[in-house]
């Protein structure tokens, strides 16, 4: 026995190891969740080869007290319905033994039995067992590489009984005139665990009860049940641990269904997604970051539909110089910065035609002819979370410092507007106090012409306004 186990060993070393690197380059292919079984591989076949006993763990009575290990083996065939449910055939042969050597305490009883030892040629016993996985969904892990089962089922075994009676020394037939070759209905109850050695082999290492409906398997009808006669209330059981490999049929680009974790599966989905998205909003901010500005109106060239806008001039979204009134003269030009409709057309400064109010001629509110209109400045966008000062900003901020020269008693006030968290409104206060600085600094403007406040609510959090004072 122990010569077939190191050459079953041997065999399935080498087994493995060639599998092994056959399969090594196949990669599990991305599957989207709640795709059904279909890109995964659910049908296998396994064989085995373990330990026969005629007593199962979890006790009850036995009609020998001695009973023996012995060699068996066997075939399964296993069907994934879900990740948690499969269908598997098995099939195990081999034999079965027992005798009364054994004395528990000062048990007399033993040597006055009838029938002191058997043996029993296991034939086959085939049975259906529904199987349930357990340990798919890992939290811990993304690969599965070893899943506990359990299962129950139902067969038939097969088997013929030789029995030594006592006061003999040889085996004889089965003595209650049945015939030699027995069947009988049995329960199988198993437990185990697959461990994934390779992307289509499996490690099977598992243990079976079997419980019989009858008392025939070990040979010895309770012997307290006249001779002729088998016992209903004291059947016979037996248990077969193994150990064995299964392989998994299929695509090998198909990912094996009891291994799955669907929860990994889910979280890779998710984050290719973000991770998508994070590429193509890195990948536009950069363009933009690139775009050329030839007139520093903060409109990229790509997008400017007047491109030669005079420095100074504020312009629209698509960098046209404004006309807020609508009178056909641009605001950087015109004197009369909102001229009423009905005091249009304007002369080549922008003033209507209409006259001041008789009323209001010569009085102290009437406006200073000679006073400088407040001038109207870009505002300046910030990346997200970034306080850092980009080449479209510094051009922006070049562009006001040209038009507070050109107007020396101009003062301006940079105000933000940040949300009500401490975090954002500190990072308001760094945007404003990057911006005077920079003024002050590269620009030659004096600190006491600009002032900073940031406001909350007041605006967009990630956009600084200039205004005059």
């Amino acid at each position: 026995m122990f010569q077939f186990f190191r050459k079953l060993t041997t065999f399935l070393t080498v087994f493995l190891v060639s599998v092994n690197m056959v399969v090594a380059q196949n990669s599990d292919k991305s599957v989207k969740p709640f795709s059904g079984s279909s890109p995964f591989r659910k049908f296998s076949i396994g064989i085995n080869a373990g330990l026969l006993k005629s007593s199962v763990i979890a006790g009850g009575s036995n009609d020998y007290s001695k009973n023996i290990l012995n060699f068996g083996y066997g075939l399964n065939a296993k069907y994934q319905l879900t990740h948690s449910i499969a269908i598997q055939a098995n099939a195990i042969a081999g034999k079965l033994s027992g005798n009364q050597d054994k004395v528990d305490g000062n048990d007399s009883l033993n040597l006055s039995k009838p029938i002191v030892a058997f043996k029993t040629d296991l034939h086959v016993a085939a049975s259906i067992n529904a199987i349930y996985t357990f340990g798919n969904i890992n939290w811990l892990r993304i690969k599965n590489l070893l899943v506990p089962y359990v299962g129950v089922g139902a067969g038939l075994a097969n088997y013929n009984v030789q029995i030594k009676k006592k006061g003999e020394t040889t085996y004889s037939e089965y003595p209650y005139g049945q015939k030699n070759n027995i069947t009988e209905f049995f329960l199988p109850v198993s437990m185990g665990v697959k461990v994934k050695l390779s992307k289509v082999i499996n490690l099977d290492l598992g243990y079976i009860m079997n419980f019989t409906d009858g008392d025939n398997l070990d040979g010895f009808a309770n012997w307290h049940v006249p001779v002729g006669y088998s016992s209903t209330t004291k059947k016979d059981k037996f248990s077969y641990t193994h150990i064995g490999i299964e392989y998994s049929f299929g695509k090998k680009s198909k990912g094996e269904l009891m291994y799955d974790n669907p929860a990994a599966r889910l979280n890779n989905s998710i984050q290719t997604q973000i991770n998508n998205l994070s590429n193509k909003v890195d990948s536009l901010a950069a363009k933009q970051k690139n775009m050329d500005d030839f007139d520093g109106d903060s409109v990229a060239d790509q997008f400017d539909k007047e491109p030669n806008t005079p420095a100074g001039c504020p312009v629209d979204a698509q960098g046209v110089q404004r006309d807020t009134d609508g009178d056909g003269v641009v605001d950087c030009k015109d004197k009369q910065l909102i001229t009423p409709t009905e005091c249009q057309p304007v002369d080549p400064d922008g003033v209507g035609k209409c006259p001041d109010p008789e009323c209001c001629k010569g009085k102290s509110g009437d406006a200073d002819p000679t006073a400088i209109a407040p001038m109207e400045f870009p505002s300046l966008q910030f990346n997200s979370n970034s306080p850092k000062l980009e080449r479209d900003q510094l051009a922006t901020i070049a562009t006001i410092a040209a038009k507070l020269k050109a107007n020396p008693d101009t003062k301006i006030i940079i105000k933000g507007y940040p949300e009500t968290s401490k975090s954002s409104q500190a990072l308001c206060q760094k945007r404003v106090d990057a911006i005077k600085k920079r003024m002050i600094e590269r620009e030659g403007i004096s600190a006491d012409r600009i002032t900073t406040i940031c406001e909350i609510g007041g605006g967009e959090k990630n956009t600084v306004e200039i205004i005059t004072q």
